[in-house]
């Protein structure tokens, strides 16, 4: 289907998870079997010599670049400037350079993510509580959940995360939606604030126009998002407007902002006085290590371990979705190399002050659809995957801290209304949200291409209560539990495999959790097995409605 990217005899024989054996078995096989001079050549050439090279790129570096925003003044605020865009800007563009030359798998997008941000505030609540200087804790911290990282990586642990099928995978890609959501409501919700703060004065007529942009701009990159199934125009052009709908959309506010500042009324714009190569708070970049008393060590270490577990689940569930047999990927999926590539970045980033990076939700699905061809049903025919669109749009994300001025154009809404239209997509795209559809729609006009068409109501509303509750559940734990709350999520897998087939029949199970199993003949009767939900599916395969972010 890929011209331009053959495969390998044993390239795609497994999903990326097969035993291997030996330390670094699986990483070095992750590398004997991507970096071959086919692949490369393809990488570089044959699948980069295309037009959807520049569109993913745009697409993914608006999306990116303004969820970044967000999350640095977010987290500039919540710090009182301990750390702030400068970082998040460097260590995005600098660690996703580095993977799209050097990683597996390129278009799995690494960045410091909402989920990463929350860490990060959770470790000066730490250092805070036990009166310990923030970033020797910080670099210890980093050096111990790297270490960790590398070793699941060398002894291919990543291979059990066969047990964490879509049940979690919707969970955890809805709470990562409504994070986002959350981010550019609040934004919303602080200018508004601010607006009835100071009623009747120019301060609050600017915030007044920020909020309504904001809504404009969402609202136009969701429309344009979805046009594809409309009958508006040909094929051709909606296939255009849906590639470039966020760039559309964040030109669109570009140029209101720029003209309604001029003709109408002041426009709050991204505030460049402390952008460029400096970090936040005027300190030195190297952190003194030996400056962190030896129980700040012990204590580090500890706050390590959930860290690792969030990761590992947050990191695996990016590379699944975004590996995903429906997206119908060619040159193999790989998962021990890329956490080991994470690993390494989260040892030596802290070290210099940068935050961490990991698998990003729902960034990464997203490129690899941005990279895809469609027909005229919405079904893949190519994707074009290159390592030379991930390079160009995390390159794009450094070039602000060159040149500073490049921000000043854009208005504080347009950081909101892509952060909302990222969440949506997100939500919206998963199987849990396709679910709660079917809920509220009259049967004979469900969709009958799902596993779970066939099954009654009221299964699929148990199911689906059950995780919507857990998402809910996750928000608690994330603001009631502290650095602890990647436990909870890491207990959905057990309650997956434990708790729901004494709810749900096999058969059922099976369907809801769209599961692919090994098609395993019995030779003495020649028939097919009965399905059993507890036993390991050996192709993960998330919903048709895979995530979008």
């Amino acid at each position: 289907m890929n011209e331009g990217t053959p495969l390998l005899p044993d390239a795609d024989a497994d999903n990326g998870l097969k035993k291997i054996g030996g330390f670094c078995g699986g990483v070095i096989n992750d590398y004997r079997r991507r970096f071959t001079a086919e692949r490369l050549k393809s990488d570089w050439v044959g699948d980069a010599a295309t037009s959807k090279t520049v569109s993913a790129a745009l697409f993914m570096f608006f999306a990116t670049f303004t969820s970044t925003l967000a999350l640095g003044e977010a987290i500039n605020t919540s710090t009182k400037g301990l750390i702030g865009l400068n970082e998040y800007l460097m260590m995005n563009s600098a660690a996703g350079m580095l993977h799209a030359v050097l990683g597996c798998q390129p278009l799995l997008v690494l960045r410091p993510t909402g989920p990463v941000t929350l860490l990060f505030s959770k470790l000066v609540g730490i250092a805070t509580d036990y009166a310990l200087p923030f970033w020797p804790f910080f670099a210890w911290t980093g050096i111990f959940v790297g270490v960790l990282m590398i070793l699941i990586a060398a002894f291919e642990l990543s291979r059990y995360f066969d047990y964490v099928t879509s049940f979690v995978d919707s969970i955890f890609a809805t709470f990562i939606g409504f994070i986002y959501i959350n981010d550019g409501l609040q934004g919303m919700k602080h200018l508004w604030y601010d607006a009835a703060e100071h009623h009747g004065s120019l301060e609050a007529a600017k915030d007044v126009i920020s909020v309504n942009m904001t809504i404009l701009m969402a609202v136009v990159a969701l429309w344009l998002s979805s046009v594809q199934s409309s009958k508006l125009f040909s094929y051709e052009v909606r296939t255009i407007m849906v590639e470039y709908a966020l760039t559309v959309a964040f030109a669109i506010a570009i140029v209101a902002a720029w003209w309604l500042d001029r003709n109408f009324c002041p426009v709050i714009f991204i505030d460049t006085s402390k952008s460029g190569f400096q970090p936040t708070d005027d300190r030195a970049w190297l952190t003194d290590l030996f400056s962190l008393p030896p129980h700040g060590i012990a204590i580090a270490a500890v706050a390590s371990l959930p860290i690792v577990i969030f990761f590992y689940l947050d990191q695996n569930i990016s590379s699944a979705l975004c590996q995903s047999p429906d997206m119908k990927l060619s040159k193999g999926s790989y998962y021990h190399s890329s956490f080991g590539f994470m690993g390494m970045l989260n040892v030596f980033a802290p070290l210099v002050g940068l935050p961490f990076v990991t698998g990003s939700l729902p960034h990464s699905p997203q490129f690899v659809m941005a990279l895809t061809e469609y027909d005229d049903q919405k079904k893949p025919v190519k994707v074009y995957e290159n390592r030379v669109a991930p390079f160009l749009f995390y390159l794009g994300l450094g070039l602000p801290l060159a040149f500073p001025s490049l921000l000043s154009p854009i208005p504080k809404a347009a950081v909101s209304s892509t952060l909302i239209f990222v969440g949506v997509q997100g939500v919206m795209s998963t199987q849990l949200f396709d679910r709660v559809l079917m809920i509220i729609t009259e049967k004979k006009h469900w969709p009958t291409d799902r596993p779970y068409s066939h099954l009654k109501q009221e299964k699929i509303f148990l199911y689906t209560a059950i995780q919507a509750s857990l998402v809910a559940a996750s928000w608690m734990c994330n603001a009631l539990l502290g650095l602890a709350f990647p436990l909870f999520v890491a207990s959905l897998v057990p309650f997956r495999w434990l708790v729901l087939p004494k709810y749900f029949e096999d058969k059922d199970l099976v369907a809801l959790d769209d599961m692919e199993l090994e098609e395993e003949l019995d030779h003495e009767s020649q028939k097919e097995p009965e399905p059993n939900p507890n036993r390991r599916p050996s192709i993960r395969r998330p919903s048709k409605q895979t995530v979008m972010d």
